[in-house]
C-alpha cells in the first residue's frame, strides 16, 4: 500500500552525486552524462555542453532545463540521447495521462521541480516519465513516498511540462489552490471604489479570474456565470449548453472578482445599482478571445455573465454543422438566388448565427458585395463588410439597415430581426434585388411566418420574398471513446412509436457514461438538428391566406420536409447523439 502520509522533500541537488539509479555510463568529469553522450557522438559541441552546465549551476535548475531552454540541444534530441544511453523506453505525448494517477499524494511542486510525471501504478510498480534519467533522487523519493518500485521511461521536457500544466495549471485542482489563497487572506472589507480597485488588482484575484477564463477556454465553455449568494460566490460554466458548477471563491471576495472583470471590460466599478454591458479582448495561451460581459444587480451583490468568443476561430461549413448533403445542396441553390429572404429560426443559443456564417462562407465574396449587420460581430469573415450595431448611440438594426441598402450590396445579413421597423426594411430590401439572410426566435420553421406577420409584415409581401426557413436546435455529440449501444427501453420505444418508428425488436440507441477523454461528461461537442422549409406555390398561397402555423407546417411535411424531430431521431439511431438529447430540445413543440 502507498504511504500517503510520507512527504517528499521539495528541494534537492539537480544532479544526484551518487549517479543514475541503475545502469548507464558514469558521468564524465564536470559534464552531465547525457551531455557527455551527445558530445562523444558528435551531436553537440563541447563548448555548448559546458555552457549548459554553467547555466544550470547559475540558475540552480536541472541541466535538462538549462540545455533545452538555452538552445544548446532540442528537447527531442535530449530525450533520444537519454533513452539510448540508459536503455529506457521512449514514450510519446499521448502516453501521458490526462490526470494524476496518484491524485494529490505527490505535490505539484515536487513534480515540477524534478520534471517527472507518474504514468501508472499497478502490480507494486510505478511507471514514471522522466526528462533526465541521470537524476536518481526523484525516483528514490517516489519509492519512499509510495512504496512502489519506480520504473523510468523517457519523455521530452516539453511533453512533461505540458502534462504538468494540464494537471495543475487549470481545472479543479488549480482553482482549489487559488480559492485557498483567497480564503487565507484577510477580508478587504468595505465597498469604496478605491478599495475595490485595490482588491481587484491583488495577485490572487487576478490569478483567479485568469484561471476562470483559461479553464473555460479549455473546457469549450460558451459562458461563465458568476452569482453571489449569502454563503458563497457560485461560479458555473455553460459547457455544450449545460451549466456546470466549479469551485466557489469565498463570498467576501465577490466584489473584488466582479470588479476585476469590470476593469477588463472597461465598465464603471462604482455603478452597482444598474445593469452594464461591456466588451474586452484578451490573449489566452496564444489565442485571441473576445469577452462580452453583462452585469446585473441582485439581492446579494452583482451577478455577472461572460460570453467567450474566439476571435480567430475558423468558420464552419454547412456540411460540418449537421446538415446532410441533400439539404446542403438545396441551401446552396437558395444562396445563389439574386434576391429573396432566407431565415434561420430557433431559441437563443441554438446556433443560428453559426448557420448564417456557414452560409456566408458559401457565397462568392469576390464577385458579390456582402454586408452584415450584427450585435455583436462574433467572428470576422474575410470579404464581408461587417457592421457592429451600437444601440446606445442610436445605431440600431433599422438605422444601419437603411444605410446599408444605399451601399449597393448583393447580399445582406441581419443578425436578428427583432422589431417591426427592422422587419419592414428587411422585407423591402429583399423585394428590391437583394438576397437577405436573418434570424428569428421561433419554435419551428413554419412559425417564422406568424412572427413576421405579428411584426406587421403584410402577407402578400412575405409570400413574394420568402424563399426558405431553416429551423434548428443543438444536441450534444456523444463521446466516441465511451459511447456504448443499448436497446431502447419501453419509454423510449413509446416515444419512437409516436414519431412513427416501430419495430418488433427494440431499436438500438446509444449513451456515453463519461470518461477521462470527455472530462466525465459523455459529450464532446454539439451538432445541429434541422428542418428546411422551402416556400413553394402551396405554402405561398397559405401565407397570403394568413393560414395558421400548423397548416403551413403540415403542408411542408407533405411536400417532403424532414422535421427537426425526425432529423434528431435519425442522429440518435446513428449513434451521433442520445435520444434524451433530442427529446430535451424538442419537447416544447
Amino acid at each position: 500500500m502507498a504511504r500517503a502520509s510520507t512527504r517528499l522533500p521539495e528541494s534537492e541537488p539537480a544532479v544526484d552525486p551518487i549517479g543514475p539509479i541503475e545502469g548507464g555510463a558514469p558521468p564524465a568529469p564536470f559534464l552531465h552524462p547525457i551531455l557527455h553522450h551527445l558530445v562523444t557522438r558528435g551531436r553537440l559541441d563541447p563548448r555548448a555542453a559546458r555552457d549548459a552546465m554553467a547555466a544550470a549551476a547559475d540558475a540552480a535548475e536541472p541541466v535538462v532545463v538549462a540545455a533545452v531552454r538555452g538552445g544548446e540541444v532540442t528537447a527531442a534530441a535530449w530525450a533520444e540521447a537519454a533513452a539510448e544511453l540508459f536503455g529506457l523506453e521512449r514514450v510519446a505525448a499521448e502516453d501521458l495521462p490526462e490526470s494524476p494517477p496518484l491524485g494529490e499524494q505527490v505535490s505539484a511542486r515536487f513534480l515540477r521541480r524534478f520534471k517527472v510525471v507518474p504514468i501508472a501504478a499497478e502490480g507494486g510498480r510505478l511507471v514514471v516519465a522522466v526528462a533526465d534519467p541521470a537524476e536518481a533522487y526523484p525516483l528514490r523519493a517516489l519509492r519512499l513516498a509510495t512504496d512502489l518500485e519506480p520504473i523510468a521511461v523517457v519523455a521530452t521536457l516539453e511533453e512533461i511540462e505540458a502534462t504538468l500544466a494540464r494537471w495543475f495549471d487549470r481545472g479543479p485542482a488549480a482553482l482549489r489552490r487559488l480559492v485557498s489563497d483567497l480564503d487565507g487572506q484577510a477580508d478587504g472589507g468595505g465597498q469604496e471604489v478605491e478599495r475595490l480597485i485595490d482588491s481587484a488588482q491583488e495577485a490572487p484575484v487576478v490569478r483567479l479570474v485568469s484561471q476562470l477564463l483559461t479553464d473555460a477556454l479549455h473546457l469549450k465553455a460558451s459562458d461563465i456565470h458568476i452569482e453571489p449568494f449569502p454563503d458563497r460566490l457560485r461560479v458555473r460554466y455553460r459547457i455544450h449548453g449545460r451549466l456546470k458548477e466549479i469551485a466557489s471563491p469565498p463570498v467576501r471576495y465577490a466584489a473584488a472578482v466582479v470588479s476585476r472583470i469590470k476593469i477588463l471590460a472597461k465598465l464603471d466599478i462604482a455603478e452597482r445599482r444598474l445593469p452594464q454591458d461591456g466588451r474586452a479582448r484578451l490573449e489566452l495561451e496564444g489565442r485571441r478571445i473576445d469577452l462580452r460581459v453583462a452585469t446585473a444587480p441582485s439581492v446579494h451583490g452583482e451577478s455577472l455573465v461572460i460570453r467567450l468568443l474566439e476571435a480567430d476561430r475558423r468558420g464552419v461549413a454547412l456540411d460540418e454543422i449537421g446538415l446532410d448533403p441533400d439539404r446542403v445542396a438545396r441551401l446552396e441553390r437558395i444562396l445563389r438566388s439574386p434576391h429573396g429572404m432566407l431565415l434561420v429560426t430557433g431559441p437563443t443559443g441554438s446556433g443560428k448565427t453559426t448557420t448564417l456564417y456557414a452560409a456566408l462562407h458559401r457565397l462568392d465574396r469576390e464577385a458579390l458585395k456582402v454586408v452584415s449587420v450584427e450585435d455583436p460581430v462574433e467572428y470576422q469573415i474575410e470579404g464581408v463588410t461587417q457592421i457592429h450595431v451600437r444601440a446606445e448611440i442610436g445605431l440600431d438594426f433599422a438605422r444601419v439597415l437603411r444605410s446599408v441598402v444605399r451601399h449597393d450590396p448583393d447580399v445582406i445579413m441581419v443578425g436578428e430581426t427583432r422589431d417591426p421597423e427592422t422587419a419592414d426594411i428587411a422585407v423591402h430590401a429583399a423585394l428590391t434585388g437583394h438576397l437577405l439572410l436573418s434570424t428569428l426566435h421561433t419554435n419551428n420553421a413554419a412559425g417564422a411566418v406568424a412572427r413576421l406577420s405579428d411584426m406587421g409584415v403584410e402577407p402578400y409581401l412575405l409570400a413574394s420574398v420568402l424563399r426558405a426557413v431553416v429551423g434548428q436546435r443543438l444536441v450534444g455529440v456523444l463521446c466516441p471513446h465511451c459511447r456504448e449501444p443499448h436497446p431502447a427501453d419501453p419509454a423510449q420505444r413509446a416515444f419512437l412509436a409516436a414519431a412513427g418508428i416501430t419495430s418488433e425488436v427494440p431499436p438500438i440507441l446509444f449513451r456515453a457514461p463519461g470518461c477521462p477523454r470527455c472530462d466525465g461528461q459523455g459529450i464532446v461537442g454539439r451538432l445541429g438538428i434541422f428542418e428546411l422549409l422551402e416556400v413553394d406555390d402551396t405554402i405561398r398561397a397559405l401565407i397570403r391566406e394568413r393560414a395558421p402555423t400548423q397548416a403551413i407546417h403540415q403542408a411542408a411535411v407533405a411536400a417532403g420536409m424532414r422535421t427537426m424531430l425526425q432529423d434528431g431521431i435519425a442522429k440518435a439511431l446513428a449513434g451521433v447523439t442520445a435520444l434524451e438529447e433530442v427529446t430535451r430540445v424538442t419537447e416544447d413543440w
